[in-house]
């Protein structure tokens, strides 16, 4: 039971980076497959309103990430479903804004026919 949970923290650990190297990369292909069609994002820059994973992949190019970190991954799995609560670093830009700094990260993931994709992702940008 514990080698089977480290090798879902390894696998998850993986689709996080798969994740964030494809908005590093502006990669769309890549990300169209990690997310879910239902996929949703409540982020910080939110004024409460929800992105669909069609608003997310639009808006890719506004984004510069120069650089990213995972400091701390959690996981939780209930079957067919899996929550990854992260503390993440970037140093990145939106709009031409700097977007540096720490944030936790709480994605849904769901194992579907696909396979594991994500279905959604709460970000809240920590003030340090």
């Amino acid at each position: 039971m514990k080698q089977d949970m480290i090798n879902l923290k390894s696998l998850f650990f993986d689709l996080e980076i798969k994740w964030i190297n494809a908005w590093k990369n502006q990669d769309v292909e890549t990300a169209s497959m990690i997310l879910a069609d239902e996929f949703t994002l409540t982020s910080s820059l939110s004024k409460g309103e929800l992105m669909t994973k069609e608003e997310w992949l639009s808006n890719l190019p506004k984004y510069k990430c120069e650089s990213f970190e995972f400091k701390r991954i959690d996981l939780l799995v209930y079957g067919d479903a899996s929550i990854v609560k992260s503390l993440f670093h970037q140093r990145a830009s939106v709009n031409g804004k700097n977007w540096d700094g720490n944030f936790l990260l709480t994605d849904v993931w769901i194992n579907k026919e696909q396979g594991w994709q994500v279905v959604s992702r709460h970000s809240s940008w920590l003030n340090d």
